[in-house]
């Protein structure tokens, strides 16, 4: 009971992560984690399952993690408070484990270390791989086409039909059946308790038939949209084709390691013998010890979340523009191609001036009072080159200018028309073109307060030429940037 209070606590201290995961195993539109809750639970059945031997390991509170926890404990709300959400997901089952350490010592930390990495098959670090995965299987299905005589041609991550195209999306990578595939193999080395090497082996071999199964789907739906003109119903849905493929993969593991198995217990391996008892501390000391590890893992969040409340009536942040700046005029609501779009700002404005020859720039400022993961100035979703101008981006570089530096962007819109971008952050008093960097100084800042933080970004076309927009960016940046209040 008290090894599960601890798990509790650590749920309860560190609930930004936690809410973090329960939405990411909940996130049905992406799936890629939507095992994450099997994976809890298989890992709290793995610490039943070692009752008996956590009963017989002797307790002994461990002064030094304590203080690794606090370190730990250290990175986890620099890392919440930057937004970085993937380093504070996976510093959490390490925290737990050396909550653990901390409170029962090295025998049941051992012990435990098993259930408490399993988790890791539930956390988003899997995702880095996602782009090589799909290549992959990009290339096989291209290779299976080849062989074949299917035809089809591979054109990047899209398969060109006679009858249209299928795109090998991010989705359709095998990722997540890897990510299972590699869970269960582990799961059932462990369970069937053979040799590590072995247990490598079973790894590998079903991490390569879940990219194999994964293969056989896309390759299957591509050939029954051959012989369908695209009408086939596993065009539109091929979810469960996988999943059925998969089963049937998983199957076939099971009875080739259920022969390597066999074999070798008709070697005959030695029994381990009775686990034996040795007498540990009573129940008050792992008490004790239990509520000594509680308070080192909880007072840095729990002081970070007060310092939030203290801060709960901030006053609201505003844009201030200058009302005449010199040698410019003022268009406002008439912005052009350029809109950029930024999730949840606490304020965000966009105007157009023009010099004394006609020529516009455009100013743009996001501000964020409080930055979190759904709201935060480096997002997946936000977009600074949105607008119906469909911009991409050509050239990026730092410059210099009277203001300080900036980060340059040269964009091309749909008609090839080329524009200039000065894009620059702040994070309290201090300015930044990294913008990692200035995540980064606001996780540093926010573990005492949070700072207001922001974005403005000057754009100009380059009429007549490129160098004409950048003398205009470097006079605009003079007057022409609100100020954040």
């Amino acid at each position: 009971m008290l090894l599960f209070g601890l798990w509790a606590a650590v749920i309860a201290a560190y609930w930004p992560s936690a809410r973090a995961l329960d939405a990411l195993w909940r996130n049905t539109s992406e799936e890629t984690y939507t095992h994450g809750y099997l994976i809890l639970l298989i890992s709290l059945w793995l610490v039943v399952r070692e009752r008996r031997r956590l009963l017989a390991a002797p307790v002994r509170l461990v002064p030094a993690a304590l203080i690794a926890l606090l370190l730990l404990s250290v990175a986890w709300v620099f890392a919440w408070r930057a937004s970085i959400q993937e380093l504070h997901l996976l510093l959490l089952p390490l925290i737990l484990w050396t909550a653990i350490l901390a409170a029962f010592g090295w025998r049941s930390a051992r012990i435990l270390a098993f259930p408490v990495g399993y988790l890791y098959f539930a956390m988003p670090v899997w995702s880095d791989i996602n782009g090589v995965v799909q290549t992959l299987s990009a290339k096989m299905t291209g290779a299976l086409i080849f062989l074949t005589g299917l035809p089809a041609f591979m054109q990047g991550d899209y398969v060109q039909l006679p009858g249209g195209a299928i795109e090998i999306a991010a989705s359709c990578s095998g990722l997540h059946a890897l990510i299972v595939g590699l869970a269960l193999a582990t799961l059932y080395g462990k369970v069937a308790d053979v040799p590590l090497r072995r247990r490598w082996l079973w790894i590998a071999v079903m991490g390569l038939m879940s990219l194999v199964v994964n293969w056989i789907r896309i390759f299957t739906v591509i050939t029954a949209a051959v012989f369908t003109d695209m009408h086939s119903s596993l065009v539109r849905s091929h979810y469960w084709l996988g999943w059925w493929l998969f089963a049937a993969a998983f199957a076939l593991f099971l009875w080739w390691t259920g022969r390597r198995s066999q074999l070798a217990r008709d070697e005959g391996v030695p029994d381990a013998g009775p686990v034996t008892a040795e007498t540990g501390p009573s129940i008050g000391h792992r008490t004790v010890a239990v509520l000594a590890t509680i308070a080192a893992l909880a007072v840095l969040p729990l002081a970070s979340y007060g310092l939030d409340a203290l801060h709960a009536d901030a006053t609201p942040v505003s844009i201030a523009w200058s009302a005449h700046p010199a040698g410019w005029q003022a268009r406002p609501g008439q912005a052009g191609e350029w809109a950029p779009r930024f999730r949840r700002p606490s304020a965000a404005s966009l105007r157009r001036y023009t010099d004394a020859n006609g020529r516009a720039v455009e100013v743009f400022t996001v501000a964020y009072r409080v930055q979190t993961q759904d709201a935060k100035l480096l997002s997946f979703w936000n977009h600074l080159l949105a607008g119906r101008g469909r911009f991409r981006e050509i050239a990026e570089r730092i410059v210099s200018s009277p203001t300080g530096p900036w980060r340059e962007l040269r964009v091309s819109d749909a008609s090839g028309a080329r524009s200039v971008i000065w894009v620059r952050y702040r994070v309290g008093d201090r300015r930044f073109v990294e913008p990692r960097l200035s995540q980064l100084w606001y996780g540093v800042r926010a573990l005492v307060s949070p700072p207001v933080s922001s974005l403005t970004a000057l754009r100009s076309v380059c009429a007549p030429d490129c160098r004409a927009a950048e003398t205009r960016l470097a006079s605009a940046a003079l007057s022409l940037p609100p100020t954040v209040r």
